[in-house]
């Protein structure tokens, strides 16, 4: 099994990964998985992981 990538649908929000198709492009800047949010009293465990769309690259485009 291999490592998720950065344009893996896992690791994509719902809005990026509808944005692949060419028709949605313009969806990206509804997204708003810009940051991890943390399960309260946990220790690397999210409650809600962040987009890892280039898209949200610090510089870029969102």
């Amino acid at each position: 099994m291999s490592a998720p990538t950065a344009t893996d649908d896992r690791t994509l929000s719902a809005e990026c990964a509808l944005a692949r198709q060419p028709t949605y492009a313009d969806v990206h800047r509804e997204c708003r998985q810009t940051e991890d949010v943390p399960l309260p009293h946990s220790n690397g465990i999210f409650l809600v992981a962040c987009c890892r769309c280039p898209c949200h690259r610090r510089g870029g485009a969102s």
